[in-house]
């Protein structure tokens, strides 16, 4: 019989892979109607990475190791293992992301600013700190200098992350806040294979726990037919193992004493590591209650 609680977890790992590989959608520059020049996403980090992942991708189908690839693009081991094993949509998505940290509060005015025609960092500089801007200087200034050269990231609304989304999907209903609410459905307004995954992981939750196994095989047909890739991913695997699915869907037994015992053992066995021999390792888990 499937565990539940591991199969929660591995369809929540499919919604937010689901989330992440749309987050363009969800992404919505500040004041992009009225100044679409600062709407341009590109930068030179951006390139930077589209040039590392062709490189790392074309590298890795020769069969080099990814010591050998680090070795010969002078990178770390870790990083190609980043770039072989991410597509290059979340690597950029990743990228747009980190933002300027403090400024980032900051952005939009110092954009609409500049457009008035104040182009001084030290001027900028001075009215963010008294808009209680904590930064130092330099920061505004590179900022500044990327508005002229038409490199700026440009502003972006304040969106949802996506374990946040996924979050609000996996919970029941009835548990969300009024404001979670609307934010979750503002998302599916913004993203249609979002709003199918959310649809899709609800009528699964609620399959598990209402104990409605034999309503699995439709569901699963649907996922595969319609749903996104990565659902399609898990209503495959589940297929692969349909009757231990079931009858965890169906039936009011659980794993969950196997599960804590697996755990306890775990523990132990980290305790003990590389402190006494395998003889008191058993004896702790075979007398420990």
């Amino acid at each position: 019989m499937a565990d539940r609680w591991h199969l929660l977890q591995n369809l929540s790992t499919a919604v937010e892979k689901t989330c992440r590989r749309h987050r363009d959608c969800l992404r919505q520059p500040a004041g992009s109607e009225a100044n679409p020049a600062l709407a341009t996403p590109e930068s030179p980090l951006l390139d930077r990475i589209r040039q590392r992942h062709a490189e790392v991708t074309e590298l890795a189908a020769t069969g080099l190791s990814l010591s050998a690839i680090g070795r010969r693009l002078q990178l770390d081991r870790k990083t190609v293992r980043r770039y072989r094993n991410k597509d290059l949509a979340g690597l950029l998505a990743s990228a747009q992301d980190r933002g300027h940290g403090v400024l980032d509060p900051f952005i939009e005015h110092v954009q609409h600013r500049f457009q008035a025609g104040c182009t001084s960092s030290m001027q900028l500089y001075r009215e963010l700190l008294a808009l209680g801007y904590t930064g130092g200087y330099h920061v505004v200034n590179r900022y500044v200098m990327a508005i002229r050269e038409g490199i700026a990231v440009p502003a972006r609304s304040v969106t949802p992350s996506p374990r946040d989304i996924t979050s609000w999907i996996m919970r029941p209903e009835g548990t969300l806040g009024p404001a979670n609410v609307a934010q979750l459905e503002a998302v599916r307004v913004a993203c249609p294979e979002i709003a199918l995954a959310s649809d899709l992981a609800r009528e699964f939750t609620d399959m598990l726990r209402q104990r409605r196994g034999h309503l699995l095989q439709d569901w699963i047909q649907k996922a595969e037919l319609g749903g996104p890739d990565a659902i399609g991913i898990f209503a495959d695997s589940i297929r692969q193992d349909l009757p231990a699915v079931t009858a965890g869907l169906t039936l009011p037994y659980s794993s969950g004493i196997v599960e804590g015992h697996v755990n306890r053992i775990k523990t132990i066995k980290r305790q003990m590591y590389g402190r006494a021999s395998f003889a008191l390792l058993r004896a702790r888990v075979l007398l420990q209650p």
